[in-house]
């Protein structure tokens, strides 16, 4: 991988000041290659509204078997209203919905209504076994009750199903496209000209899209966030459409033969609150101490002398990617073009 793609991807995971590295885990596949890229693949999150794509592949699946009549109706009533995502709970009660009409609601509204009158017809357990059946990286990542848990790479499972599915052109294969090309939520992007089949999920702080690109490339990435309760507004978009514009363009410039079938896996320790250490890494390093900077410090020497760091260590680990110390800026920054290092600390400039 380039020194400058894990720069940007570092620098974007820690735009948000409040915002921990290892509480967000990013996986990305290459469906020409098999090459993946995983951040954090072991963490856990609540999957919110995320399971709702796998179970409603289930049930296009039982269509497909003749165990589901997608003509099917259900009538809404009372005892379905959920708070939360969706246009049924503003409706009136005993109207009849198809079960394709149901499906559409899951997955372009994130309908909650809806989904308990689908689970309703088709049980969880018939769902759990279903999804156990695709080969997710966890036991939990199958479970539908109890607060389902899920980690990016069992929602890369999910995601290669749903674009198997959709790449059968069988009967239901374009229905699934259209309800998540049309999901209400855009918050992966793909690049221009891409289409982006999505399922988003959002639940008290654990903030998540699980999507397929259609693009230059035909790519997966799922990205998921635990913003510890925090409210959600543009700076948090503003990460899923950094991240995934990174990879869009990443994507682009990988040719076939490159990478084949590797997975490269980056994993972040959590840090407890009272824990100062800096990361050994130096592209999260630098992304690491800009921020300190940017946030809690006014100079290079006073973050050191609060953190116990050696100055110089950090100034030579940071001058290995081409990154310098400015007073001015109060920032490591690029090394002007012609221009070779220059002492980074002010302790240093001053001797």
């Amino acid at each position: 991988m380039p020194p400058e793609f894990y720069s940007r991807l570092y620098s974007i995971a820690g735009s948000l000041a409040h915002f921990d590295y290892y509480d967000i885990s990013l996986a990305y596949c290459d469906l020409e290659t098999g090459f993946r890229i995983m951040l954090n693949p072991d963490n856990h999150y609540y999957s919110a509204s995320v399971i709702k794509a796998p179970y409603m592949l289930y049930i296009y699946r039982l269509a497909l078997a003749g165990k589901a009549d997608l003509e099917q109706t259900v009538t809404y009533t009372e005892k379905y209203r959920r708070e939360g995502t969706g246009v049924l709970k503003n409706t009136e009660y005993g109207k009849d919905y198809t079960v394709e009409e149901l499906i559409g609601f899951c997955l372009e509204e994130s309908d909650n209504a809806a989904f308990a009158m689908l689970k309703e017809l088709f049980p969880e357990e018939g769902y759990e076994q279903f999804a156990a059946s695709l080969g997710t990286v966890h036991a939990e990542d199958s479970k539908a009750k109890g607060g389902p848990q899920i980690c990016c790479e069992s929602a890369l499972t999910f995601s290669r199903a749903i674009y198997e599915f959709i790449e059968e052109k069988n009967p239901y294969s374009e229905n699934m496209f259209t309800h998540m090309t049309n999901s209400r939520n855009a918050m992966i992007y793909g690049g221009n000209g891409s289409e982006v089949v999505r399922k988003y999920g959002w639940y008290e702080g654990f903030f998540h899209d699980m999507a397929i690109v259609y693009g230059e490339k035909k790519y997966l990435i799922t990205i998921m966030t635990n913003l510890d309760l925090l409210e959600i507004d543009s700076r948090e978009y503003g990460i899923f459409r950094d991240l995934s514009l990174l990879f869009a363009e990443y994507s682009a410039s990988v040719f076939e033969t490159e990478n084949g079938g590797d997975t490269v896996i980056i994993k972040i320790p959590k840090l407890e609150e009272d824990e100062m250490t800096l990361p050994k890494d130096p592209y999260l390093l630098l992304s690491v101490v800009n921020t300190k900077l940017r946030d809690n410090y006014k100079s290079f020497d006073e973050l050191c002398d609060d953190m116990n760091e050696n100055p110089a260590e950090i100034s030579a680990a940071l001058e290995k990617t081409g990154y310098v110390y400015s007073k001015e800026l109060n920032q490591f920054a690029p090394v002007p073009e012609g221009e070779g290092t220059v002492p980074v600390s002010e302790a240093e400039s001053s001797q």
